[in-house]
């Protein structure tokens, strides 16, 4: 039998976008270093990572409005690797496509539900975004930090959380609309019952990161009383979960990982996932690489719970790929990252071999749920088919926090995390935010002298106090303390 959706209330009004604005959050350089794909760690130097903010206001037919808020880090050196292009001229394109994007849901008129909007408004922006010569991924972060604003404002007009914002079907959400496979799913089982609200850290171990004391001099030290080396982090926060880079070279990369073994704890619960970044460029090299894995570290090997992206995005979903593909998915589950940047990148990978894809919030949350439900459909086919919870350096408030609500509804129990090790707590965020913090979310955050920490007990943390009306924002942002995103790139000399 068909399913069919209880239709609420909240559906049967329409809302319409007042106004969009966005700013940027400015942060100073890393603590530390970090190297990622085939950049080496002797070229790795401490980063800024800026955070482009969307306030949306919505209105609904009732007379009633609320903003909306989400934010992601501009990155644009993972969204865009052509070499042929300055980070300069990638950062100016990504605002002009961010500023793209709010045009469209600006003049889109009135809507009937999120799910609609996002329908109408997607592909709009996915379209403009190839006309300018931009990559799928930078074109999918453009649309999702709209779709994000918009779901947030819509969540706080219905006083609800996400988690039942989809539970109890108040974004319209069709999957069969777009994978017409999907039309008889009852997505109300494939969610969890309740929110997960505690999750294990996936702690990155980048190619820069020193493992011990031994690999880390003196005079490179941070000295801010933070863990730098994997085994402080190790010793502190009780960390179970680990992500590792690998640099697309076999030798280096095993030769590496067999070092990481002697530092990680050497019991059950140890979990490891690799991530290449797009590095091998060569599939024979990747699979040289797992092959001697495999035969040389049958320990390390088998705590391995998959390998994401190993290969550059345009030849991901090449069909001459797939003999290899599959003959190494059996050997450990493999997943796409960087490549999933269309609807329906996962359902063409899992057809070439790849068991999974990640979820980020930069990609889309409606593209998550999409996943999520793909997720299910290819299991009762008996194949394996999963998604990971992977980060773009997730900082606090907004795009934390919203990913552990995505994180939420998609059950998922570990994810990686790095900003924290990256970056210095919230030293980088208002005295406003901080204080929303303190007031709302000391399950998620601890204060250390004078400042504010993720609170990584037990390698887990605890946010049910994201749980609240919105996507997980439970004041909104001090956008006075950011500027507008125009003059923010006009002060950078790139406007």
């Amino acid at each position: 039998m068909r399913f069919v959706w209880s239709l609420f209330p909240s559906l049967a009004m329409s809302y319409r976008v007042k106004s969009i604005e966005l700013y940027v959050r400015e942060t100073p350089p890393g603590r530390v270093a970090f190297a990622l794909g085939r950049q080496g760690a002797e070229r790795a130097k401490p980063t800024t990572n800026p955070l482009g903010h969307v306030r949306m206001v919505i209105a609904d037919d009732r007379g009633n409005e609320s903003f909306g808020c989400s934010a992601d880090r501009l990155s644009v050196r993972w969204l865009d690797k052509r070499p042929d292009r300055t980070q300069a001229v990638k950062l100016k394109e990504l605002v002009s496509l961010i500023e793209s994007a709010a045009a469209v849901y600006r003049d889109a008129g009135p809507f009937a539900s999120p799910f609609a909007q996002w329908r109408a408004a997607h592909p709009t922006i996915m379209k403009a975004s190839r006309a300018a010569r931009q990559e799928d991924l930078t074109g999918a972060f453009a649309s999702a930090l709209m779709e994000r604003a918009m779901l947030d404002a819509v969540a706080r007009l219905a006083g609800k959380s996400m988690f039942n914002m989809v539970r109890e079907d108040r974004l319209g959400f069709r999957p069969g609309e777009i994978h017409r496979e999907l039309g008889t799913i009852d997505f109300t089982k494939v969610l969890p019952a309740r929110p997960r609200t505690r999750f294990a850290i996936r702690h990155t171990v980048g190619l820069a990161d020193p493992l011990t004391a031994d690999n880390l001099d003196k005079k490179d030290r941070a000295g801010d009383g933070l863990p730098e080396t994997l085994e402080e982090y190790i010793r502190t926060d009780g960390l179970r979960y680990f992500k590792v880079k690998i640099s697309g070279d076999p030798t280096a990369d095993v030769k590496r990982l067999a070092r990481l073994w002697e530092v990680v704890p050497a019991d059950e619960e140890t979990a490891i996932t690799l991530d290449a970044n797009e590095a091998y460029e060569d599939l024979a090299a990747f699979e040289r690489f797992v092959t001697l894995l495999a035969r040389t570290q049958p320990g390390l090997f088998d705590h391995i719970l998959y390998i994401e992206q190993p290969l550059p995005r345009p030849l991901t979903l090449e069909a001459k790929t797939k003999p290899a593909i599959t003959r190494l998915a059996r050997l450990k589950p493999l997943l796409i990252d960087e490549a999933d940047g269309t609807v329906d990148a996962y359902r063409r990978a899992f057809d070439l071999g790849y068991d999974g894809a990640s979820h980020k919030n930069c990609k889309g949350f409606f593209k998550s749920l999409l996943n999520r439900a793909l997720v299910a459909h290819f299991a009762k086919g008996g194949r394996q088919a999963f998604l990971s919870g992977e980060d773009l350096q997730n900082l606090p408030i907004v795009p934390l926090h919203q990913d552990f609500v995505s994180l939420s509804i998609l059950d998922l129990a570990h994810c990686e995390r790095n900003g924290h090790h990256y970056n210095y707590g919230l030293s980088f965020v208002s005295p406003a935010d901080k204080a929303s913090v303190a007031a709302h979310h000391r399950d998620l955050y601890v204060r250390r002298g004078e400042e504010w920490f993720l609170n990584i007990r037990d390698g887990h943390v605890e946010c049910a106090s994201l749980q609240c009306p919105g996507f997980g924002v439970h004041d909104e942002p001090d956008w006075k303390s950011m500027p507008p995103m125009r003059r923010w790139l006009a002060g950078r000399g790139t406007s």
